[in-house]
């Protein structure tokens, strides 16, 4: 039997409170009712889960100020921050895939 995952476009802010760097990075779940407050305790709790089984965020779709990608040495200090609650949730929208 497959597992259902639901996909959802976050919007993640992070760096300085006053002009926070916006990007977009897209969550995966088995919950189909996501919102910013379970999806921000997932970023604390699985930012670097990868195994399909957890809700996880594929970080190999984030994009920074809608398109520039990040070198992996700043995504793996963004997913640090992630971890310790540095980064915040803005918004969860759901994605339909096709």
């Amino acid at each position: 039997m497959r597992d259902t995952f639901f996909a959802y476009l976050v919007t993640l802010a992070y760096g300085d409170k006053e002009t926070p760097t916006l990007a977009q990075v897209v969550f995966l779940s088995q919950n189909g009712a996501e919102d910013t407050r379970t999806v921000a305790r997932a970023l604390l709790q699985n930012a670097k889960q990868t195994a399909p089984e957890k809700p996880r965020f594929d970080w190999s779709t984030l994009k920074v100020h809608g398109r520039q990608s990040l070198s992996n040495d700043e995504l793996m200090g963004l997913v640090d921050a992630a971890e310790q609650g540095q980064v915040g949730v803005g918004r969860v929208s759901t994605l339909k895939l096709s």
